[in-house]
């Protein structure tokens, strides 16, 4: 998508401007996540047919202050033009909390994410280059999408990291669900790199280690066989998570 006339960029301007507004100022990263998703859940949907006459139109009829435009129908709204900017306002605030609910449950089967989880995942996975699908199948077998959870070995929060991952990474919270996401996809995405983008290879790495790998002879996924009973269960399960939870 390009967008680099002059009445477009100032209108993008105008349209952060007025979703801020709709969602509320905050400092918190929890606000900052779900601006950050909504502002992408719209572009995602006024960009929905890949054309750049499409993003033009909106653009400019946001400009003029027109209602016939993909931004006031998202729902396919057929509500009159106001020139009240409350009215405005509610119409964002709507579509706000509706493209954060349809982005949940578009990206989530398991009905256990919530929006300030999918903002992390979303963004992690745009940074590393990381399947959505990939990163949420772990965090389902690691923690069920519970952000406090702690393993007998020690291991912590949504991706379950060790203190040594925590360390590498540069985590001061384990149990910040930003932190954690990014870390244990930065960790993930070392690991793909490693295996040649093998993912169950990746997978059994990230259980049980680069490692044990190697001290049991592993050097494909033929080998599987040879990991603990443990590991076989968990890349099965993970692959399976992420055969049906692929966005």
């Amino acid at each position: 998508m390009k967008i680099d006339k002059p009445e477009q960029v100032l209108a993008m301007q105008m349209l952060n401007t007025y979703m801020k507004s709709a969602i509320g100022s905050s400092d918190s990263d929890s606000e900052n996540n779900n601006f950050d998703l909504i502002m992408q859940g719209i572009m995602d949907n006024i960009t929905s047919d890949n054309t750049d006459k499409n993003v033009e139109d909106m653009l400019n009829s946001f400009t003029t202050g027109s209602t016939n435009n993909s931004l006031y129908n998202l729902e396919g709204s057929s509500d009159e033009s106001s020139s009240d900017s409350n009215t405005s306002l509610d119409k964002l605030n709507y579509n706000y909390n509706n493209l954060i609910k349809n982005r949940i449950s578009s990206s989530s089967s398991d009905g256990n994410s919530n929006p300030q989880i999918d903002a992390a995942i979303l963004k992690a996975s745009k940074q590393f280059g990381v399947d959505e699908g990939l990163i949420r199948s772990i965090i389902q077998q690691e923690s069920g999408y519970d952000s406090t959870a702690v393993s007998g070995a020690g291991a912590m929060g949504l991706m379950q990291l060790m203190p040594e991952n925590c360390k590498a990474a540069g985590v001061t919270d384990p149990f910040n669900v930003d932190q954690n996401v990014y870390a244990g996809t930065k960790l993930l995405k070392t690991l793909l790199n490693t295996y040649n983008g093998n993912v169950e290879m990746a997978l059994m790495a990230y259980n049980a280690g680069s490692g044990t790998m190697q001290r049991r002879g592993v050097s494909s996924i033929n080998d599987l066989y040879k990991m603990p009973s443990e590991t076989q269960d968990y890349v099965a399960k993970v692959m399976g998570n992420y055969r049906n939870n692929i966005v």
